[in-house]
Protein backbone atom coordinates (compact mmCIF):
# COMPACT_ATOMS: atom_id res chain seq x y z
CA UNK A 1 0.00 0.00 0.00
CA UNK A 2 1.35 3.10 -1.20
CA UNK A 3 1.82 6.34 1.53
CA UNK A 4 -0.23 8.44 -0.13
CA UNK A 5 -3.15 5.54 -0.10
CA UNK A 6 -2.12 4.92 3.47
CA UNK A 7 -2.99 8.41 4.42
CA UNK A 8 -6.28 8.66 2.32
CA UNK A 9 -7.56 5.67 4.05
CA UNK A 10 -6.64 7.23 7.36
CA UNK A 11 -8.80 10.23 6.82
CA UNK A 12 -11.69 8.49 5.60
CA UNK A 13 -11.37 6.07 8.61
CA UNK A 14 -11.55 8.83 11.18
CA UNK A 15 -13.95 10.95 10.15
CA UNK A 16 -11.75 14.51 10.02
CA UNK A 17 -14.04 16.88 7.24
CA UNK A 18 -13.54 17.37 3.46
CA UNK A 19 -11.54 20.07 3.61
CA UNK A 20 -8.46 17.79 4.75
CA UNK A 21 -9.02 15.75 1.39
CA UNK A 22 -7.78 18.55 -0.38
CA UNK A 23 -3.80 18.46 0.79
CA UNK A 24 -3.89 14.70 -1.16
CA UNK A 25 -2.36 15.44 -4.43
CA UNK A 26 -4.84 13.48 -6.43
CA UNK A 27 -7.78 10.90 -4.93
CA UNK A 28 -6.17 6.94 -5.16
CA UNK A 29 -7.91 4.56 -7.16
CA UNK A 30 -7.59 0.63 -7.97
CA UNK A 31 -5.51 -0.50 -10.87
CA UNK A 32 -7.01 -1.34 -14.48
CA UNK A 33 -7.17 -4.44 -14.02
CA UNK A 34 -10.01 -4.19 -10.79
CA UNK A 35 -13.20 -5.71 -11.50
CA UNK A 36 -16.19 -3.29 -11.94
CA UNK A 37 -19.12 -3.40 -9.45
CA UNK A 38 -22.60 -1.70 -8.53
CA UNK A 39 -23.70 -0.06 -5.59
CA UNK A 40 -27.15 0.98 -5.25
CA UNK A 41 -27.35 4.26 -2.35
CA UNK A 42 -31.09 5.21 -1.15
CA UNK A 43 -31.54 7.92 -0.14
CA UNK A 44 -29.68 11.30 -0.79
CA UNK A 45 -29.26 13.46 2.37
CA UNK A 46 -25.87 14.10 3.92
CA UNK A 47 -24.87 10.41 4.67
CA UNK A 48 -25.91 9.00 1.29
CA UNK A 49 -24.35 11.70 -0.52
CA UNK A 50 -21.53 11.86 1.42
CA UNK A 51 -21.21 7.88 0.70
CA UNK A 52 -21.87 8.06 -3.11
CA UNK A 53 -18.59 11.06 -3.39
CA UNK A 54 -16.61 9.35 -1.34
CA UNK A 55 -17.00 6.13 -2.88
CA UNK A 56 -16.22 7.76 -6.38
CA UNK A 57 -13.13 9.59 -4.69
CA UNK A 58 -11.98 5.65 -3.84
CA UNK A 59 -12.89 3.95 -7.26
CA UNK A 60 -13.39 5.07 -10.67
CA UNK A 61 -14.85 1.78 -11.57
CA UNK A 62 -18.12 1.54 -9.35
CA UNK A 63 -21.50 1.94 -10.82
CA UNK A 64 -22.92 4.15 -8.22
CA UNK A 65 -26.42 5.02 -8.38
CA UNK A 66 -28.46 6.89 -6.12
CA UNK A 67 -32.00 7.17 -5.75
CA UNK A 68 -34.07 9.77 -3.95
CA UNK A 69 -37.12 10.86 -4.74
CA UNK A 70 -37.07 14.74 -4.67
CA UNK A 71 -34.24 17.10 -6.66
CA UNK A 72 -33.76 18.95 -3.60
CA UNK A 73 -33.06 18.17 -0.19
CA UNK A 74 -33.81 20.40 2.31
CA UNK A 75 -31.53 20.12 5.18
CA UNK A 76 -32.59 20.30 9.19
CA UNK A 77 -28.84 21.77 10.43
CA UNK A 78 -29.35 25.29 10.82
CA UNK A 79 -33.15 24.62 10.01
CA UNK A 80 -33.90 26.97 13.57
CA UNK A 81 -32.47 29.88 12.15
CA UNK A 82 -34.56 29.69 8.78
CA UNK A 83 -37.56 29.21 11.72
CA UNK A 84 -36.74 32.17 13.47
CA UNK A 85 -36.15 34.74 10.85
CA UNK A 86 -32.40 34.72 10.35
CA UNK A 87 -32.00 32.68 7.43
CA UNK A 88 -33.45 32.60 4.27
CA UNK A 89 -34.92 29.13 3.23
CA UNK A 90 -32.76 28.31 -0.42
CA UNK A 91 -29.70 28.23 2.14
CA UNK A 92 -30.65 25.15 3.25
CA UNK A 93 -31.76 23.83 0.05
CA UNK A 94 -29.39 21.72 -2.46
CA UNK A 95 -29.18 19.64 -5.38
CA UNK A 96 -27.70 16.95 -6.99
CA UNK A 97 -25.58 18.38 -9.88
CA UNK A 98 -22.11 17.98 -8.39
CA UNK A 99 -22.40 14.11 -7.76
CA UNK A 100 -24.21 13.46 -11.85
CA UNK A 101 -21.16 15.80 -12.55
CA UNK A 102 -18.63 13.26 -11.01
CA UNK A 103 -20.33 10.15 -12.89
CA UNK A 104 -22.75 9.00 -10.35
CA UNK A 105 -26.29 8.04 -11.80
CA UNK A 106 -28.99 10.16 -9.99
CA UNK A 107 -32.52 8.46 -10.18
CA UNK A 108 -35.53 10.59 -8.82
CA UNK A 109 -37.76 7.95 -7.80
CA UNK A 110 -38.80 6.01 -4.52
CA UNK A 111 -37.45 2.88 -3.76
CA UNK A 112 -39.96 0.07 -2.76
CA UNK A 113 -38.26 -2.65 -1.65
CA UNK A 114 -34.90 -4.29 -1.42
CA UNK A 115 -34.87 -7.97 -3.28
CA UNK A 116 -31.72 -9.67 -1.12
CA UNK A 117 -31.62 -12.90 -2.98
CA UNK A 118 -31.66 -11.16 -6.48
CA UNK A 119 -30.04 -8.30 -4.96
CA UNK A 120 -32.01 -5.70 -6.62
CA UNK A 121 -33.61 -2.60 -5.84
CA UNK A 122 -37.28 -2.67 -6.95
CA UNK A 123 -38.62 0.98 -7.87
CA UNK A 124 -41.83 2.93 -7.54
CA UNK A 125 -42.71 2.79 -11.27
CA UNK A 126 -41.88 -1.26 -11.46
CA UNK A 127 -38.18 -1.11 -12.61
CA UNK A 128 -35.78 -3.02 -10.69
CA UNK A 129 -31.99 -1.64 -9.94
CA UNK A 130 -29.20 -4.90 -9.57
CA UNK A 131 -26.58 -4.24 -7.45
CA UNK A 132 -23.24 -6.26 -5.57
CA UNK A 133 -23.70 -4.13 -2.60
CA UNK A 134 -26.60 -1.55 -1.55
CA UNK A 135 -26.56 0.97 0.92
CA UNK A 136 -29.66 2.58 2.70
CA UNK A 137 -29.53 5.78 3.85
CA UNK A 138 -33.45 7.07 4.51
CA UNK A 139 -33.50 8.47 7.98
CA UNK A 140 -36.36 8.53 10.58
CA UNK A 141 -39.66 7.58 10.67
CA UNK A 142 -42.21 8.92 13.63
CA UNK A 143 -44.16 6.56 16.19
CA UNK A 144 -47.18 9.07 15.83
CA UNK A 145 -49.15 6.97 18.20
CA UNK A 146 -47.23 7.00 21.09
CA UNK A 147 -48.86 9.89 22.16
CA UNK A 148 -52.74 10.13 22.74
CA UNK A 149 -54.40 12.22 19.60
CA UNK A 150 -51.45 13.20 17.56
CA UNK A 151 -50.74 10.95 14.04
CA UNK A 152 -49.38 12.01 10.61
CA UNK A 153 -52.38 13.53 9.74
CA UNK A 154 -52.77 15.74 12.68
CA UNK A 155 -48.45 16.37 12.23
CA UNK A 156 -49.68 18.48 8.88
CA UNK A 157 -51.45 21.01 10.64
CA UNK A 158 -49.47 20.46 14.09
CA UNK A 159 -46.09 20.32 12.88
CA UNK A 160 -43.14 18.10 14.63
CA UNK A 161 -40.57 20.33 12.25
CA UNK A 162 -38.07 17.76 12.41
CA UNK A 163 -36.98 18.15 8.87
CA UNK A 164 -36.76 20.87 6.63
CA UNK A 165 -39.34 21.70 4.07
CA UNK A 166 -43.15 22.24 4.39
CA UNK A 167 -43.44 21.51 8.04
CA UNK A 168 -40.67 24.08 8.89
CA UNK A 169 -42.33 26.31 6.78
CA UNK A 170 -45.56 25.71 9.22
CA UNK A 171 -44.07 26.06 12.14
CA UNK A 172 -42.52 29.54 11.38
CA UNK A 173 -46.24 30.97 10.10
CA UNK A 174 -47.61 29.33 13.48
CA UNK A 175 -44.63 31.74 15.32
CA UNK A 176 -45.43 35.11 13.03
CA UNK A 177 -48.95 34.52 13.60
CA UNK A 178 -48.83 33.73 17.54
CA UNK A 179 -50.19 36.86 19.88
CA UNK A 180 -48.22 38.42 21.88
CA UNK A 181 -48.49 36.41 25.24
CA UNK A 182 -48.65 33.37 23.39
CA UNK A 183 -46.68 30.15 24.76
CA UNK A 184 -45.34 27.51 22.42
CA UNK A 185 -45.01 24.03 23.79
CA UNK A 186 -42.42 21.99 22.70
CA UNK A 187 -42.65 18.21 23.36
CA UNK A 188 -38.94 16.58 23.73
CA UNK A 189 -39.57 12.56 23.41
CA UNK A 190 -37.36 10.04 24.88
CA UNK A 191 -33.90 9.08 23.57
CA UNK A 192 -33.25 7.71 21.02
CA UNK A 193 -34.21 10.83 18.45
CA UNK A 194 -32.52 12.80 15.62
CA UNK A 195 -30.03 15.76 17.10
CA UNK A 196 -30.14 14.91 20.87
CA UNK A 197 -29.46 18.81 21.65
CA UNK A 198 -31.84 20.37 18.54
CA UNK A 199 -34.73 20.76 20.82
CA UNK A 200 -33.00 22.65 23.13
CA UNK A 201 -31.11 24.81 20.33
CA UNK A 202 -34.64 25.44 19.16
CA UNK A 203 -36.02 26.63 22.50
CA UNK A 204 -32.89 28.98 22.48
CA UNK A 205 -33.67 30.82 19.40
CA UNK A 206 -37.56 30.85 19.68
CA UNK A 207 -37.17 32.24 23.32
CA UNK A 208 -34.45 35.09 21.43
CA UNK A 209 -37.22 35.82 18.24
CA UNK A 210 -40.01 36.36 21.25
CA UNK A 211 -37.76 38.76 23.43
CA UNK A 212 -37.59 41.14 20.19
CA UNK A 213 -40.90 40.50 18.24
CA UNK A 214 -43.15 39.03 21.44
CA UNK A 215 -42.08 39.78 24.91
CA UNK A 216 -44.89 38.84 26.91
CA UNK A 217 -44.24 35.46 25.23
CA UNK A 218 -42.94 32.37 26.43
CA UNK A 219 -41.01 29.02 25.49
CA UNK A 220 -42.09 26.12 27.76
CA UNK A 221 -40.46 22.48 27.09
CA UNK A 222 -42.03 19.22 28.02
CA UNK A 223 -39.61 16.78 28.16
CA UNK A 224 -39.93 12.84 28.50
CA UNK A 225 -36.01 12.52 29.83
CA UNK A 226 -34.47 13.75 33.35
CA UNK A 227 -31.97 15.44 31.97
CA UNK A 228 -30.50 16.71 28.55
CA UNK A 229 -27.31 16.98 26.35
CA UNK A 230 -25.56 19.83 27.14
CA UNK A 231 -27.83 20.50 29.84
CA UNK A 232 -25.26 23.10 32.08
CA UNK A 233 -24.58 24.83 29.33
CA UNK A 234 -27.99 25.32 27.65
CA UNK A 235 -29.12 26.95 31.48
CA UNK A 236 -26.24 28.65 31.68
CA UNK A 237 -26.89 30.64 27.95
CA UNK A 238 -30.91 30.80 29.31
CA UNK A 239 -30.08 32.09 32.48
CA UNK A 240 -27.92 35.15 30.95
CA UNK A 241 -30.51 36.18 27.86
CA UNK A 242 -33.81 34.60 29.18
CA UNK A 243 -34.53 35.25 32.91
CA UNK A 244 -34.59 30.65 33.24
CA UNK A 245 -35.16 30.29 36.53
CA UNK A 246 -36.85 33.62 37.38
CA UNK A 247 -40.99 34.67 37.05
CA UNK A 248 -40.23 36.65 33.83
CA UNK A 249 -38.32 33.59 32.42
CA UNK A 250 -38.78 33.34 28.27
CA UNK A 251 -37.77 29.73 28.61
CA UNK A 252 -39.22 27.21 31.28
CA UNK A 253 -38.34 23.56 31.20
CA UNK A 254 -40.35 20.89 32.53
CA UNK A 255 -38.52 17.25 32.69
CA UNK A 256 -39.89 14.14 33.11
CA UNK A 257 -39.11 14.06 37.33
CA UNK A 258 -41.32 17.27 37.32
CA UNK A 259 -44.40 15.66 35.02
CA UNK A 260 -42.97 16.78 31.85
CA UNK A 261 -43.71 13.69 29.94
CA UNK A 262 -46.39 14.16 27.35
CA UNK A 263 -48.68 11.13 27.03
CA UNK A 264 -51.86 13.33 24.65
CA UNK A 265 -52.81 16.21 22.58
CA UNK A 266 -56.61 17.14 22.47
CA UNK A 267 -56.00 19.91 19.21
CA UNK A 268 -59.25 21.20 19.33
CA UNK A 269 -58.01 22.77 23.08
CA UNK A 270 -54.54 23.25 21.87
CA UNK A 271 -53.30 21.64 25.18
CA UNK A 272 -50.75 18.70 26.04
CA UNK A 273 -51.53 16.55 28.62
CA UNK A 274 -48.26 15.50 30.21
CA UNK A 275 -47.91 13.26 33.85
CA UNK A 276 -48.11 16.78 35.73
CA UNK A 277 -51.22 17.79 34.09
CA UNK A 278 -52.93 19.70 31.23
CA UNK A 279 -50.44 22.82 29.41
CA UNK A 280 -52.11 24.99 27.26
CA UNK A 281 -50.52 26.81 24.36
CA UNK A 282 -51.13 28.93 20.94
CA UNK A 283 -47.87 26.94 19.34
CA UNK A 284 -47.64 23.80 19.83
CA UNK A 285 -43.87 21.71 18.33
CA UNK A 286 -44.64 17.93 18.68
CA UNK A 287 -41.75 16.35 18.05
CA UNK A 288 -42.86 12.74 18.45
CA UNK A 289 -40.74 9.72 19.45
CA UNK A 290 -38.43 8.14 16.52
CA UNK A 291 -37.71 4.76 14.97
CA UNK A 292 -35.79 3.90 11.63
CA UNK A 293 -37.81 5.08 8.66
CA UNK A 294 -40.85 2.64 6.99
CA UNK A 295 -38.80 1.65 4.07
CA UNK A 296 -36.08 0.41 6.41
CA UNK A 297 -38.35 -1.11 8.45
CA UNK A 298 -40.46 -2.29 5.74
CA UNK A 299 -37.29 -4.44 3.84
CA UNK A 300 -36.12 -5.95 7.34
CA UNK A 301 -33.52 -4.21 8.17
CA UNK A 302 -35.02 -2.61 11.40
CA UNK A 303 -35.03 -5.21 14.85
CA UNK A 304 -37.39 -5.08 17.85
CA UNK A 305 -36.33 -1.32 18.97
CA UNK A 306 -37.06 -0.02 16.00
CA UNK A 307 -33.58 0.82 14.58
CA UNK A 308 -31.35 -1.12 12.65
CA UNK A 309 -28.31 -3.07 13.85
CA UNK A 310 -25.31 -2.79 11.99
CA UNK A 311 -21.61 -4.37 11.97
CA UNK A 312 -20.37 -0.85 13.09
CA UNK A 313 -16.67 -1.97 11.38
CA UNK A 314 -18.75 -1.63 7.78
CA UNK A 315 -21.88 -0.10 8.76
CA UNK A 316 -23.58 -3.84 7.29
CA UNK A 317 -26.87 -5.01 8.42
CA UNK A 318 -26.87 -7.66 10.84
CA UNK A 319 -30.52 -8.57 9.37
CA UNK A 320 -29.89 -8.47 5.75
CA UNK A 321 -26.99 -9.64 3.42
CA UNK A 322 -24.69 -7.18 1.48
CA UNK A 323 -26.70 -4.11 2.64
CA UNK A 324 -24.93 -1.66 4.51
CA UNK A 325 -27.55 1.39 6.72
CA UNK A 326 -25.87 4.47 7.52
CA UNK A 327 -27.24 7.93 9.12
CA UNK A 328 -29.95 8.19 11.53
CA UNK A 329 -31.80 4.57 10.96
CA UNK A 330 -28.25 2.92 12.02
CA UNK A 331 -28.05 1.29 15.28
CA UNK A 332 -24.91 2.16 15.81
CA UNK A 333 -24.26 2.60 19.70
CA UNK A 334 -22.99 4.35 20.81
CA UNK A 335 -22.68 7.09 18.36
CA UNK A 336 -25.60 9.76 18.35
CA UNK A 337 -27.86 10.63 15.21
CA UNK A 338 -26.34 13.95 13.83
CA UNK A 339 -25.60 15.02 10.23
CA UNK A 340 -22.03 14.84 11.00
CA UNK A 341 -21.85 11.66 12.65
CA UNK A 342 -23.93 10.25 9.57
CA UNK A 343 -20.84 11.89 7.29
CA UNK A 344 -18.11 9.85 9.44
CA UNK A 345 -20.69 6.30 8.48
CA UNK A 346 -20.85 6.87 5.80
CA UNK A 347 -16.74 7.26 4.89
CA UNK A 348 -15.89 4.39 7.37
CA UNK A 349 -18.83 2.49 4.84
CA UNK A 350 -17.82 3.79 1.70
CA UNK A 351 -14.10 2.40 2.74
CA UNK A 352 -14.99 -0.30 3.83
CA UNK A 353 -17.01 -1.25 0.65
CA UNK A 354 -14.00 -0.37 -1.48
CA UNK A 355 -11.72 -2.51 0.70
CA UNK A 356 -14.33 -5.83 0.43
CA UNK A 357 -14.87 -5.45 -2.79
CA UNK A 358 -11.12 -5.53 -3.70
CA UNK A 359 -9.61 -7.94 -1.13
CA UNK A 360 -8.21 -5.54 1.17
CA UNK A 361 -8.01 -5.95 4.89
CA UNK A 362 -10.47 -3.69 6.73
CA UNK A 363 -8.82 -1.29 8.59
CA UNK A 364 -10.07 -0.41 12.37
CA UNK A 365 -12.38 2.60 11.63
CA UNK A 366 -12.34 5.81 14.20
CA UNK A 367 -15.58 7.90 14.86
CA UNK A 368 -16.14 11.17 16.17
CA UNK A 369 -19.00 13.70 16.29
CA UNK A 370 -19.00 17.50 16.97
CA UNK A 371 -22.40 18.86 17.51
CA UNK A 372 -22.73 22.84 17.66
CA UNK A 373 -25.54 24.63 19.19
CA UNK A 374 -26.41 28.37 18.68
CA UNK A 375 -28.07 29.84 21.98
CA UNK A 376 -28.39 33.45 20.76
CA UNK A 377 -26.59 35.94 18.53
CA UNK A 378 -22.96 35.18 18.57
CA UNK A 379 -23.09 32.45 21.59
CA UNK A 380 -22.65 28.46 20.54
CA UNK A 381 -21.71 25.72 22.45
CA UNK A 382 -20.76 22.17 21.62
CA UNK A 383 -20.14 18.62 22.74
CA UNK A 384 -16.81 17.17 20.78
CA UNK A 385 -16.76 13.05 20.81
CA UNK A 386 -13.71 10.73 19.87
CA UNK A 387 -14.66 6.58 20.12
CA UNK A 388 -13.00 3.80 20.17
CA UNK A 389 -14.21 0.92 17.90
CA UNK A 390 -15.01 -2.18 20.25
CA UNK A 391 -15.36 -5.32 17.60
CA UNK A 392 -15.93 -7.49 20.23
CA UNK A 393 -18.89 -5.99 21.72
CA UNK A 394 -19.87 -4.32 18.26
CA UNK A 395 -20.34 -1.08 20.78
CA UNK A 396 -18.51 2.38 19.70
CA UNK A 397 -17.12 2.87 22.74
CA UNK A 398 -16.96 6.80 24.16
CA UNK A 399 -13.18 7.49 24.35
CA UNK A 400 -13.16 11.53 25.47
CA UNK A 401 -15.72 13.68 25.56
CA UNK A 402 -15.26 17.62 25.78
CA UNK A 403 -17.85 20.22 26.34
CA UNK A 404 -18.17 24.00 26.44
CA UNK A 405 -16.29 25.04 29.27
CA UNK A 406 -19.24 26.61 31.91
CA UNK A 407 -16.49 29.50 32.32
CA UNK A 408 -15.76 30.36 28.74
CA UNK A 409 -15.40 33.81 27.41
CA UNK A 410 -17.81 35.69 25.38
CA UNK A 411 -14.90 35.29 22.36
CA UNK A 412 -14.98 31.69 23.02
CA UNK A 413 -18.72 31.64 22.69
CA UNK A 414 -18.16 33.90 19.20
CA UNK A 415 -15.67 31.76 17.93
CA UNK A 416 -18.01 28.22 18.96
CA UNK A 417 -20.88 29.83 17.13
CA UNK A 418 -18.72 30.81 14.28
CA UNK A 419 -17.56 27.32 14.10
CA UNK A 420 -21.13 25.98 13.90
CA UNK A 421 -21.55 27.83 10.65
CA UNK A 422 -17.73 26.81 9.34
CA UNK A 423 -18.84 22.96 10.05
CA UNK A 424 -22.47 23.23 8.01
CA UNK A 425 -20.05 24.88 5.55
CA UNK A 426 -17.94 21.64 5.16
CA UNK A 427 -21.15 19.40 5.49
CA UNK A 428 -22.66 20.47 2.77
CA UNK A 429 -19.47 20.62 0.73
CA UNK A 430 -18.46 17.27 1.24
CA UNK A 431 -21.90 16.50 1.06
CA UNK A 432 -23.24 18.55 -2.19
CA UNK A 433 -20.13 19.89 -3.77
Amino acid sequence: MNPQRRRLLKWLATGIGASSLQTLARPVVPGADAKPYAVVVIGGGFAGATFARTLRRLDANVGITLVEPNREYHCCPLGIEYLVGKRDEETLVFGYQQLRAEGIEVVYQQAQSIDARRKQVRLADGSALGYDRCVVATGIGYKYDSIAGYSEAVASRVPHAWGGGEQLRLLKRQLEAMPNGGHVLISVPVDDYRCPPGPYERASLIADYLKTHKPDSRVIILDAKPRFAKQAQFEQAWKRFYGYGTEWATIQWIGAQQGGTVLGFDEARGQLLTEGGLVSGQVINIIAPQQADDFSRRNGLAAEHGWCPVNTQTLESLLVPDVHVIGDAAYAEKLPKSAFAATCQARVCALAIHSQMHGLALLKPQYMNVCYSLCGDNYGISVLLHYRHDAASNVIEIETLRVTPLDASDEDYRREAQSAYSMFDNLVKEAFG
